[in-house]
Formats: structure tokens, C-alpha cells, sequence
């Protein structure tokens, strides 16, 4: 799978935290798609699956992955005590030169412009970009408002949160890309640049099923400059 060419469909992989069953069905899926390329914004360890098997997928599918804090961690020795922390002794040889390779961000080129694919925001894999809502405070960036003014980008898929959602910004459409984990909403997306929408898709009892298709476009959503014009109430767009 190349993205040399500029990408009409999208399909979009969250946090995976080994949950190898459902990227294998979730590669599968998305063959049937026929998608052009497939991202992944990492954090491939610390589950209950098999990290190996996880890196094997991606890897054998040609998956634009970045670095999550998860696969930086396990490098680093660090914060180990998690749940469902794996052990570098865990990982084989050929497992541990991939996380170490993988890149923080990279760059696509869409039919609607470029996209940055990273875990949280730009080279910052611990960095949470949050409207605002009753049940969650705001999260700011200021390197997110300097990605938006410099307009480079005009799409941005992130993980780390585990929360499927579009947040719309001037000129640019930030899209977090969700997880594989555990019961709440796991699942995938894909984004038809064509069409202008996104799919996504959920599982259910190790079944897939489409949940729900969103208009990307801006018009009838949330606007906002950057992200300190958030305010605090703001109602998710919701890709489950």
C-alpha cells in the first residue's frame, strides 16, 4: 500500500494496545475498503493482547504508524507499573528496532489537503486537545495554535485520548482517532476525502458494525480559532 499519490480513503487506527485480534480484523476490514493507505497513531504495547503479533500486522500492511507514550515508555523503562504493562523482554529483536523507528509525526497528502498523523500533538505524545464539556475540563495547546496559524495542515488525526471525535478549527479538522481497547467504543474509521465524510466502525462482541457516517465539512458543527478560544461547552461530535 503507497500513498504516493494523494489519499481519497483514509482508514484510521487508534491506540492498539495489543489488541492483535481486532487489528487483524480491523486490517481486514479495511482491505475490503479499499483503502488508498492506513494510519495508526500507535501506543502498540501495554495490553492484553500480543505486542508482537501487533507490530507483525502493521508492519506486513505497510501502516503509517507513529510513536505513542506507551511505545516510548516500554523503550525507556519507564512506568512499568501500569496495567497490562508489558516487559521489553517481552518484545523480540525485530519488535524492538521497529518502535524504536517509528517517527512522532508524519506527513500525508490528501485530494483536500496535507494531514498530520501524530499520538498527541506534533512531537508531544502526551498532549490532550479537549473543547471542554461537563464531565471533562479543557485541554489547550499552544503547539496546536501554532500548527493551526501556520495553515500548513488541514487535517490532523491524533490518539492517546481513546475518544472517537472530530473537533473543527479554522482551517483545520482534527480527528482522534479513538482505540482498539477494552469495551468503550473500540473500533476504527475511515475517511472518504472524496465524499468528504467519515465511517466509523465499532466492535461488538468481536463483531464489526457500522456505527455511524459524519459529514466532515464545518458548517454545521462547532468553529472555534484555536485552541484558547475553547470555552467549556462544548457538545463532542461523537464517531461512535
Amino acid at each position: 500500500m503507497s500513498a504516493a499519490g494523494k489519499i481519497k480513503k483514509l482508514g484510521v487506527i487508534g491506540d492498539v494496545h495489543s489488541e492483535h485480534h481486532r487489528l487483524e480484523a480491523t486490517l481486514a476490514h479495511l482491505e475490503g475498503l479499499d483503502t488508498d493507505a492506513i494510519v495508526c497513531t500507535g501506543d502498540i504495547v501495554d495490553g492484553i493482547g500480543c505486542p508482537n503479533e501487533s507490530i507483525k500486522l502493521l508492519d506486513s500492511a505497510s501502516v503509517f504508524t507513529v510513536r505513542g507514550n506507551h511505545d516510548r515508555w516500554i523503550l525507556e523503562d519507564k512506568a512499568r507499573h501500569i496495567t497490562d504493562a508489558h516487559s521489553v523482554t517481552e518484545l523480540s529483536e525485530e519488535s524492538l528496532s521497529y518502535l524504536a523507528l517509528l517517527p512522532s509525526q508524519v506527513t500525508l497528502d490528501t485530494i483536500r489537503g496535507k494531514l498530520l498523523l501524530c499520538h498527541g500533538v506534533a512531537d508531544d505524545d502526551l498532549r490532550k486537545v479537549w473543547p471542554g464539556t461537563e464531565r471533562m475540563a479543557i485541554e489547550r495547546s499552544h503547539l496546536l495554535d501554532k500548527i493551526i496559524l501556520e495553515g500548513e495542515f488541514q487535517y490532523l488525526i491524533n490518539g492517546h485520548m481513546h475518544f472517537r471525535t472530530l473537533i473543527h478549527f479554522e482551517g483545520l479538522t482534527l480527528i482522534n482517532a479513538g482505540t482498539l481497547r477494552g469495551e468503550h467504543w473500540p473500533g476504527f474509521s475511515v475517511i472518504d476525502f472524496e465524499a468528504e465524510h467519515i465511517t466509523a466502525f465499532e466492535f461488538c462482541d468481536d463483531q464489526i458494525r457500522l456505527v455511524k457516517t459524519h459529514d466532515l465539512t464545518q458548517e454545521a458543527h462547532t468553529i472555534w480559532s484555536n485552541t484558547q478560544s475553547f470555552c467549556g461547552d462544548w457538545d463532542p461530535v461523537r464517531l461512535f
